[in-house]
């Protein structure tokens, strides 16, 4: 693959005919936690102001959270984030996509998939990243409740401030709680970011689906991007209001994650507003005439002024329509054949027949997913 086409990734393999990249925003993420983590082998384990009446310790209550811990949510976070872009993978082969790599980083959805103009294939490929952390989320929260956990519930509705014990000294790293409380957690994090109004996050793809059949692509994308800078504007005010209401022992203020997806909604927002460019074919000799004839001169030419506004989109539209109508004449003509087959053998058919048999059967093929090349 061009490197060119994703410059802020780098490859790492190959895995069932694609390419496995890494974001950059991933290791920034993972060294940005790092920098939370803190030593709790030192601290005595006598420390009542440490120990809650369960006898477990709580990180954020010290000034740092431990490195183990740390480690284990990156590698839950890992393995969310990649169940979703496969999903997401497979939903877009279903319906007529293409993709040529895995983009794996902190957020889904930053695989780049090529859809065709076809607002359900976009609509389901949008839900398929927030349905599998609504799933992660569901199966977590049954084994909580499962193993006693009153907890559940703080995790879902305080994300911002979650309340992920870690185990008292001896007490083994990979318990069942405190996985299915990562998960619960961080796939509740991603269910929100996954509904932010922007690209790449799914809110932005199934918010132009359900508009794009209804007023049109064009209209639909700029209404997403007027959304976007709406819920800006509202995430802005909440962590304003929250800023003299943090308690100042926490790592992360809960004004923080607000105002930085304030900040991003505003900017993705903003450079998703689609453009208008204007050529009105003015000669550069024109600047020299009078004032009269000059006004005369842009009177006339704004006539013929020509609105330049997602070209890419409607050449793309035209492509997919051209493609659609050659696949129905030739699903008619496979019919046609099929029919004749029914009185006759195979093998009366001309080499003519037989080929065009074979081209269309490799496509309903690319069209199931089932491609020679994914299988091998």
């Amino acid at each position: 693959m061009n490197p060119s086409n994703e410059p802020l990734s780098l490859c790492v393999g190959r895995w069932l005919g694609f390419d496995v990249r890494i974001h950059i925003l991933l290791p920034i993420v993972v060294l940005s936690s790092l920098l939370l983590t803190k030593d709790f082998n030192g601290i005595p384990i006598e420390s009542e102001s440490v120990i809650t009446t369960d006898g477990l310790l709580i990180p954020h209550t010290l000034g740092g959270v431990d490195a183990r811990l740390v480690c284990l949510a990156i590698g839950v976070l890992f393995f969310s984030v990649s169940l979703q872009e496969v999903a997401r993978l497979i939903a877009a082969k279903r319906v007529g996509g293409d993709a040529t790599s895995l983009v794996l980083g902190p957020i889904g959805g930053l695989t780049k998939i090529h859809l065709p103009a076809d607002p359900p294939a976009h609509l389901l490929t949008g839900l398929i990243g927030p349905s599998v952390s609504v799933i992660f989320m569901l199966i977590a929260g049954f084994l909580l409740a499962l193993n006693g956990d009153s907890k559940v519930l703080q995790l879902l509705f305080s994300p911002l401030d979650p309340n992920i014990v870690y185990p008292a000294t001896g007490v083994g790293l990979l318990s069942l709680k405190l996985i299915c409380q990562l998960v619960l957690w961080i796939n509740c994090c991603l269910f929100l970011i996954n509904l932010l109004p922007v690209d790449p996050c799914a809110g932005a793809e199934i918010l132009r689906g359900v508009l794009w059949p209804v007023v049109g692509r064009s209209t639909a994308t700029s209404a997403t991007s007027h959304v976007a800078i709406g819920a800006a504007v509202l995430l802005a005010i909440s962590s304003a209001l929250l800023v003299g209401n943090t308690p100042n022992g926490d790592l992360v203020p809960n004004w923080f994650p607000l105002a930085l997806a304030s900040v991003f909604l505003l900017f993705s927002g903003r450079n998703i507003l689609p453009s208008k460019n204007y050529d009105v074919g003015l000669e550069i000799d024109s600047f020299d005439s009078d004032d009269e004839i000059w006004l005369t001169d842009l009177i006339e030419e704004d006539h013929a002024a020509v609105l330049v506004e997602n070209i890419q989109d409607k050449q793309q539209d035209a492509i997919d329509r051209k493609r659609r109508e050659r696949e129905a004449n030739e699903d008619a003509r496979v019919d046609a054949i099929l029919a004749r087959l029914h009185g006759s053998s195979f093998e009366n058919l001309s080499e003519e027949e037989r080929a065009f048999l074979k081209r269309a059967s490799r496509r309903y093929q690319r069209r199931r997913g089932v491609t020679e090349d994914k299988l091998l």
